[in-house]
C-alpha cells in the first residue's frame, strides 16, 4: 500500500516508477485490514497538492476579475460572457483529459508502463488535433457568439477584444490540461501544483503590468489582461514538458509518432461522453446567461453571475481535487484488481471533499456582502452577488455528491451515465426553471440563481444513485 510513500508526500518520490503510483491501488499486507484512517490518508496526500492547485486558481480567478473590474461593469461583463465561451472549448480539452486519466490510472494499477506512456502519448496526438480544430471553428464566430449574450453594445466590443486573444492560447490550454491529467493519473498532484504556481505568477504579474500600464508596460486595458492570460497558458505548457523528463512516461513525445486509431477509440470512449457532459453544463450556462440578459437586470445580472461564480469557486474548486483524487484511486485500483478498495477510496474522498466544501460554503454564505464588494461597488451588482452567494450555499453538500462522485464514476471509465444525469437536470430542470421564474413568476435574477441551487441538487441526487448501483465496477476501458 501507498501509506509510507504518501505520507512524505512527495511526487518525485512517489512517481519515481510504476511502484509508486500503483502503490496507491495496492491491497493491504497480510498483517490485517486497511484501516480507514490509513486510506483517509492515501486520499489527503493526492488531494492536498490538488485543493492548492484549485485554490491557486481560484486565487488567480480573483485577482484577475479584481484587476479588471476597475476597468467597470462593462469590462466585468465581458470577461464572464467570454469565459462562458471559452470554458465551452477548455471542456473539450477537459473531456479528452478525462479519457487520458482513466487509461493512464488503469495501466498504472496494473503496472503496465508502457501502456500508461502509449495512452499519454495517444491523448497528445488528439488533444494537438482537438486544439487545431477548435481554434480555426471558433475564430471566425466569435463575434456571432457574443452577439447571442445580447449584452450592451459596449460590453460586446470588449469581449470580441478579449476572444481575439483568449483563443491564440487554446493550443498551451490543451497541451496543460492533457499532461495535467497524465501527472494525476499516476498518482503525482505535486507537479500540477508547481506549475500553478508559475502560471498565476506569470498570469497575475501580467495583469498588473498590462492592463493598467505600471512599470513602463503599455496600458492595453482588457486586451492587456487576455494577453497575460494567453502567455501564462504558454509557461505553463512548457513548465509541464519540463517535468516530464523526471516522470514515468518521459518517453512519451519522442515516440509521438502518428494517431493510432485503435487508441484513439479507447480515449475518445470514455471522452466524448465526458464532452457532452461538460458542453451539456457549458451550453446550458450560456442559455443560462441569455435568459438573464432579457431579465429586468441584464448586465447587472451577468455582473452578478460572474462574481457570484468567482467566489463560490472558493468552495467548488477543492471539490473538484476530492474529484480527481477520487477518480485516480478507483481507476488505479480497478486496474489492480480491487474494485472494493476502489469504491472505498471514492466514499473517504467524499467525505473529505464535502466537509471542506460545507465549511467553505459557509464562509462565502456569510461573508457575502465583502465578496461582492471585493469585486465592485455597483449596488445592484452587489444586491445581486450577494444574492447569489446566499442561495447557492444551500446546495453545497449536493454539489460534494455530484462533483466527487461523477469524478469516480469518470476515473473508473463510466462516463455516459453522469452525462445523461447533466442533460436532464442542466436541460430539462434549469433552464425551464429559470425561464419560469423571471418571466411569468418576475422574481428576476434571483428567481434564477433559486433554479441553479435546485437544479444542482437534483444532479448530486442522480451521481450518488449512479455510484451506489455499482455499474462502473465493470465497466471496460
Amino acid at each position: 500500500m501507498a501509506v509510507n510513500s504518501a505520507e512524505r508526500g512527495s511526487a518525485d518520490e512517489v512517481a519515481e516508477d510504476f511502484g509508486g503510483p500503483s502503490r496507491l491501488s495496492e491491497s493491504p499486507s497480510e498483517s490485517g485490514a486497511e484501516t480507514n484512517a490509513a486510506l483517509h490518508r492515501v486520499v489527503w496526500t493526492l488531494a492536498w497538492p490538488t485543493v492548492l492547485t484549485m485554490l491557486l486558481q481560484t486565487a488567480n480567478s480573483f485577482m484577475d476579475r479584481f484587476f479588471v473590474g476597475h476597468l467597470g461593469p462593462d469590462a466585468l461583463a465581458a470577461v464572464g460572457v467570454g469565459g462562458q465561451f471559452m470554458f465551452l472549448l477548455f471542456s473539450v480539452g477537459m473531456s479528452l483529459s478525462v479519457g487520458t486519466s482513466a487509461l493512464v490510472a488503469r495501466s498504472s494499477g496494473a503496472k503496465q508502463g508502457d501502456q500508461a506512456t502509449l495512452a499519454a502519448n495517444q491523448s497528445l496526438w488528439l488533444g494537438l488535433i482537438a486544439a487545431a480544430l477548435c481554434l480555426v471553428l471558433t475564430w471566425p464566430l466569435r463575434g456571432t457568439a457574443v452577439g447571442f449574450m445580447h449584452v450592451n453594445p459596449h460590453a460586446a466590443s470588449l469581449c470580441v477584444q478579449y476572444l481575439s486573444v483568449t483563443l491564440l492560447g487554446i493550443p498551451a490550454l490543451f497541451l496543460m490540461l492533457i499532461l495535467g491529467s497524465v501527472f494525476r493519473g499516476l498518482g503525482d498532484t505535486v507537479t500540477p501544483l508547481r506549475v500553478m504556481i508559475g502560471v498565476n505568477i506569470i498570469h497575475l504579474g501580467g495583469d498588473y503590468l498590462l492592463i493598467f500600464g505600471n512599470w513602463g508596460f503599455p496600458k492595453l486595458g482588457l486586451v492587456g489582461g487576455a494577453a497575460a492570460l494567453v502567455a501564462s497558458q504558454v509557461i505553463g505548457a512548457g513548465l509541464y514538458l519540463w517535468f516530464l523528463r523526471g516522470s514515468p512516461v518521459q518517453g512519451l513525445v519522442r515516440r509521438l509518432g502518428h494517431l493510432d486509431l485503435e487508441w484513439a477509440r479507447r480515449i475518445l470512449n470514455i471522452g466524448l461522453p465526458a464532452l457532452g457532459q461538460n458542453l451539456s453544463r457549458v451550453l446550458s450556462m450560456i442559455f443560462f446567461t441569455g435568459v438573464l440578459t432579457r431579465s429586468p437586470e441584464a448586465t447587472a445580472a451577468v455582473a452578478a453571475l460572474t462574481i457570484g461564480l468567482t467566489s463560490e469557486s472558493v468552495a467548488f474548486m477543492p471539490g473538484f481535487a476530492f474529484s480527481m483524487a477520487a477518480g485516480t484511486l478507483t481507476g488505479q485500483n480497478l486496474g489492480a484488481g480491487n474494485p472494493r478498495r476502489a469504491e472505498r477510496a471514492a466514499w473517504a474522498a467524499l467525505q473529505q471533499g464535502m466537509g471542506v466544501m460545507i465549511v467553505m460554503g459557509a464562509v462565502f454564505f456569510f461573508c457575502a456582502v465583502p465578496f461582492a464588494r471585493f469585486f465592485t461597488h455597483d449596488p445592484e451588482v452587489v444586491r445581486l452577488g450577494v444574492a447569489y452567494l446566499r442561495i447557492a450555499a444551500i446546495s453545497e453538500p449536493f454539489l460534494a455528491f455530484g462533483m466527487i462522485l461523477t469524478g469516480a464514476l469518470n476515473g473508473a471509465g463510466d462516463t455516459k451515465a453522469p452525462a445523461w444525469a447533466a442533460v436532464v437536470t442542466m436541460w430539462g430542470i434549469r433552464l425551464p426553471l429559470a425561464w419560469v421564474a423571471i418571466f411569468p413568476l418576475a422574481l428576476g435574477a434571483v428567481g434564477a440563481w433559486w433554479a441553479m441551487t435546485i437544479s444542482t441538487s437534483l444532479n448530486g441526487l442522480l451521481a450518488l444513485a449512479l455510484f451506489k448501483w455499482g455499474r462502473w465496477k465493470k465497466t471496460v476501458v
